[in-house]
């Protein structure tokens, strides 16, 4: 992972860009990561439709269904939104 091309330091000095295979490589990290994450989500997500499941039954894949139907910038969203109501409670419960 500390193979990633840096940019360089703006101190005055020529830069011109990243090569062709620079940016191939950074792409292709960068899609590997996204894969790797993604995958980690819906097994989590597995992990907590089987705990919810319990005797019911029946709703072990639609926890999963519904991730794999969200794409990243949904998940971002949603977590940028409750982390905000998350964070707006811990902060009125500090003013008190």
């Amino acid at each position: 992972m500390n193979n990633m091309p840096k940019l360089p330091a703006h101190d005055g000095e020529q830069w011109d860009g990243f090569t062709i295979d620079e940016l191939r490589y950074m792409r292709a990290y960068t899609a590997a990561r996204l894969e790797i994450a993604r995958e980690r989500l819906v097994h989590n997500a597995s992990n907590v439709s089987e705990a919810f499941s319990g005797p019911m039954g029946g709703g072990q894949n639609i926890f999963t269904r519904l991730l794999g139907a969200l794409s990243y910038v949904d998940v971002a969203v949603l977590t940028f939104k409750i982390g905000k109501s998350v964070f707006r409670i811990f902060k009125s419960l500090r003013g008190r």
